[in-house]
C-alpha cells in the first residue's frame, strides 16, 4: 500500500500491521518487522531483547520482533556471537549486560551443546550419558546463575526435541534408548534451574512434536549454516516465544466472545431449528464440540466467556440449556449479548459490562464479513476469524495463545463464578435504599498481609496484568516481588476480600520502599482488581500502608500517579485520600501526606484482619516448561 500522504493514505507500517494481525504467516510478521522502523514516534513502549545462542536464530528473530509490535513494544534486539552463551553470561562487561535486556532468550541446540549425546549415542555408556547430562545442567545453572547476578531479566531457554531418528532405531523405543535420554536431559534441566527465579521454559519438545520433527527441522540447512530451524514452525515457534513475553509484559487478554450460528454449532438455529444444528461428540457435531471443549478448558483456567450473535435471544437460550450435545450452557457465560445489533456495539457493551478494556477481548466468528467490521470498528480488539475445515476449529483458538499466562491462580479458576456472585451482589444494590447500606449489608471482610511463598505467583499476575485501577503500571515477576519481600527496605502488602456472598480473593497489591535519608516512604506500586471496586477496600489498603509508615519512624509517604491509556479513573486517587500534589515526576505527579494522617482509615463497614502468609495449601503455581497452562 501507499505510503501516509495529505490524501490520508495508510503507511507502510500501519499496512504491515494490519496484515499481521489478519495473516498469521512467516511472511506476514517478516513484513512487519522490516516496517518497525516507520512506525509513529510514540505508539510502541520500547522493549529490549537480548539473545544468546549456539545455533542461527536469525531467521526465526522477525517473528518474535512482530510479536512484540503486535503487542505494543517497539523491539531493539541484541544478538550475540554464536555459540558465545558462556562467555557473554560470565563477562560482566559483556553486549549482554550493557544491553541492559528486558527479557533474555538463550537458544539452544542439542547437536552444539552436546553433540555426542546427538550423534553418537550408541557409543556412549550409560555412565557416559549420565555424566553429559549433569555437565549440560551444571553448564546451564552456571550461565543463569551469572546472568542472575548482574541482571533480574526474565530469561527464556527451551528445552530439546526428541532425536529424529533416533540412533537406536526401533531398538530405541524397547528400553533406555537415546529418546528416554533426552526426555532425561530435559527433566534434569528443569529441575536444576527451578530455584533459579524467573527462568522459563520454551516447550521445543512439544511444538516439534506437533509439527512432525522432518518439517520442523531444516537438515541442509544447519549442515550449511547452522540453521536447523524449518520454515514450517519458525511463525508457530515466534508466536511461543511472544505468549511468554506477552505474558511478563501484562498483554493478555481476559475474555472470549464467541458466535453461535456455524461456530457453537453447525447451521443456523433461526432456520435449521433446535434439532437442525449440528453440535455433539458424534461425526457432524465433532468439531463444533471440540471448540467448545476448548472453550471450557480456558474458562477453567480463569478465561471469562460471551456470546454475540446476531440472533432471537429465546432460540439460543433453549439450544444451550436443552440440546443434548452442547458442553457450553448458559451458566458458563458471564455476558450474553444476543440481538440484532451491530457486533461492534455489543462488543462496546460487553467490555463495559465486565469493566475490562476492549483489548482484553478475542472475538471469533465465522463470518468474514462481521470479522472485517469488528477490526475496522474496534481494532483494539483481537478476532479470530474460522476460516477453513471446522475441524481445525479447536486448533486455530489454541495455537494464538491469546490467553497464555505464566500462573494459575485460585482467583483465576474461580473468576467466572466470582462474576456470577457480583450480578447477585448489583441486585441486593438495587434494592438498598443508600450505597453504605447495601456495603454494611455485605459483611465485608479484608485481610492485609504480607504474600507467603504460595501467594507470591498471584501477586506478580496482578503486576502484569492490572491497568485500570494502577497507579504506575510498573510490571514484577515472580522473582521480583521474592527479592523486595526479603529486603527489609520493602513493605509488600497483599489485599484478600471477602463477603457474605462469595470470596472474592487476592484483589489488591501496594509495594512501597522506605528511605530513610528522606524521611518518607515510597509507595511504588498501588493496584486494585477492577471487580473489587466501590467497596472501599482500596482505601483500607492505603491507610495501612500509611500507617505502617509511622510505626518504622517515617514522617511521610509519597505516591506518584503515572497515567497510561488505561488508568484515567485513578488520575485522582491520592488527593481523594487527602494527599497533596509535593511535584513531577517524568509525565507523572508525585502526591504525599503525613504518615500519621488521621483522616485515612478503613470505612466502617469493612472488618479488617491482618493476612499470614497462605501455606496450607497450592493457591498459585507456576508453569512446568510452558505457557499452555495459567491465566
Amino acid at each position: 500500500m501507499a505510503p501516509d500522504s495529505a490524501q490520508g493514505r495508510v503507511s507502510k507500517f500501519e499496512a504491515a500491521l494490519e496484515r499481521a494481525r489478519r495473516d498469521a504467516s512467516y511472511a506476514a510478521y517478516s513484513a512487519l518487522a522490516n516496517a518497525q522502523s516507520e512506525a509513529p514516534a510514540g505508539q510502541l513502549a520500547p522493549f529490549k531483547l537480548a539473545v544468546l545462542r549456539n545455533f542461527t536464530v536469525e531467521p526465526l528473530l522477525p517473528v518474535i520482533e512482530a510479536q512484540l509490535i503486535l503487542a505494543g513494544r517497539l523491539p531493539d534486539t541484541y544478538v550475540a556471537d554464536f555459540n558465545t552463551t558462556a562467555t557473554e553470561a560470565l563477562n560482566p562487561d559483556a553486549g549482554l549486560y550493557h544491553h541492559q535486556a528486558d527479557a533474555i532468550i538463550i537458544a539452544n541446540w542439542l547437536e552444539a551443546a552436546a553433540p555426542r549425546l546427538a550423534n553418537a549415542f550408541p557409543e556412549m555408556t550409560a555412565a557416559e550419558v549420565a555424566a553429559e547430562i549433569d555437565r549440560l545442567c551444571d553448564e546451564t545453572v552456571r550461565v543463569l546463575g551469572a546472568i542472575r547476578r548482574r541482571s533480574q531479566a526474565p530469561v527464556l531457554i527451551n528445552n530439546f526435541p526428541l532425536p529424529d531418528p533416533p540412533a537406536m532405531g526401533i531398538l530405541d523405543a524397547q528400553g533406555s534408548g537415546h529418546s528416554a535420554a533426552v526426555i532425561r536431559l530435559n527433566q534434569a534441566l528443569q529441575s536444576a534451574v527451578a530455584e533459579i527465579a524467573d527462568v522459563y521454559w520454551v516447550d521445543y519438545l512439544s511444538l516439534f512434536a506437533g509439527h512432525g520433527y522432518r518439517r520442523a527441522a531444516d537438515d541442509r540447512h544447519w549442515a550449511m549454516a547452522k540453521a536447523p530451524l524449518g520454515r514450517d514452525i519458525l511463525a508457530s515457534l515466534g508466536r511461543h516465544y511472544g505468549a511468554l513475553i506477552r505474558a511478563l509484559i501484562g498483554r493478555v487478554s481476559k475474555c472470549l466472545v464467541l458466535d453461535c450460528d456455524n461456530t457453537l454449532w453447525g447451521g443456523i438455529v433461526g432456520e435449521d431449528g433446535i434439532d437442525g444444528i449440528k453440535v455433539g461428540p458424534d461425526h457432524g457435531g465433532a468439531a463444533y464440540y471440540a471448540l467448545q471443549r476448548e472453550a471450557l478448558n480456558l474458562r477453567s483456567r480463569g478465561v471469562m466467556l460471551a456470546i454475540n450473535s446476531k440472533n432471537n435471544e429465546a432460540d439460543v437460550l433453549e439450544v444451550l440449556n436443552d440440546h443434548p450435545g452442547m458442553l457450553l450452557k448458559e451458566n458458563h457465560f458471564v455476558s450474553l449479548q444476543i440481538n440484532w445489533d451491530d457486533k461492534a456495539t455489543n462488543l462496546r457493551r460487553i467490555a463495559e459490562e465486565l469493566n475490562i478494556g476492549l483489548d482484553a477481548l478475542v472475538f471469533v466468528d465465522d463470518s468474514t464479513f462481521e470479522c472485517d467490521y469488528v477490526r475496522q470498528a474496534l481494532p483494539e480488539v483481537e478476532v479470530l476469524h474460522l476460516t477453513g475445515e471446522p475441524s481445525g476449529y479447536r486448533r486455530l483458538l489454541a495455537d494464538r495463545a491469546y490467553f497464555d499466562t505464566l500462573t494459575l491462580s485460585a482467583e483465576d479458576a474461580k473468576r467466572s463464578d466470582m462474576m456470577a456472585a457480583e450480578r447477585t451482589r448489583k441486585r441486593m444494590a438495587a434494592s438498598a435504599e443508600t450505597v453504605e447500606d447495601y456495603l454494611r449489608g455485605l459483611d465485608i471482610r479484608a485481610e492485609i498481609g504480607t504474600p507467603g511463598p504460595r501467594e507470591i505467583g498471584r501477586v506478580a499476575q496482578l503486576t502484569q496484568k492490572t491497568n485500570q485501577f494502577n497507579l504506575t503500571t510498573r510490571r514484577y515477576t515472580e522473582g521480583d516481588i521474592e527479592r523486595f519481600i526479603a529486603d527489609s527496605d520493602w513493605s509488600v502488602y497483599h489485599l484478600k476480600l471477602s463477603d457474605k456472598v462469595a470470596d472474592i480473593g487476592l484483589i489488591g497489591v501496594a509495594l512501597a520502599k522506605a528511605s530513610k535519608a528522606d524521611d518518607r516512604l515510597e509507595i511504588d506500586t498501588f493496584l486494585m482488581s477492577c471487580r473489587a471496586l466501590g467497596r472501599g477496600a482500596e482505601q483500607a489498603l492505603l491507610a495501612r500502608v500509611v500507617a505502617d509508615a509511622a510505626d518504622r519512624g517515617l514522617s511521610h509517604v509519597t505516591g506518584s500517579y503515572l497515567p497510561t491509556r488505561k488508568n484515567g479513573q485513578v488520575e485522582g486517587f491520592y488527593e481523594k485520600q487527602g494527599f497533596r500534589k509535593a511535584g513531577e515526576d517524568g509525565d507523572g505527579v508525585v502526591w504525599q501526606t503525613s504518615s500519621g494522617a488521621a483522616s485515612l482509615r478503613a470505612p466502617d463497614w469493612i472488618t479488617l484482619t491482618d493476612g499470614a502468609p497462605d501455606t496450607p495449601e497450592d493457591t498459585t503455581h507456576k508453569t512446568e516448561g510452558t505457557t499452555h497452562v495459567g491465566q
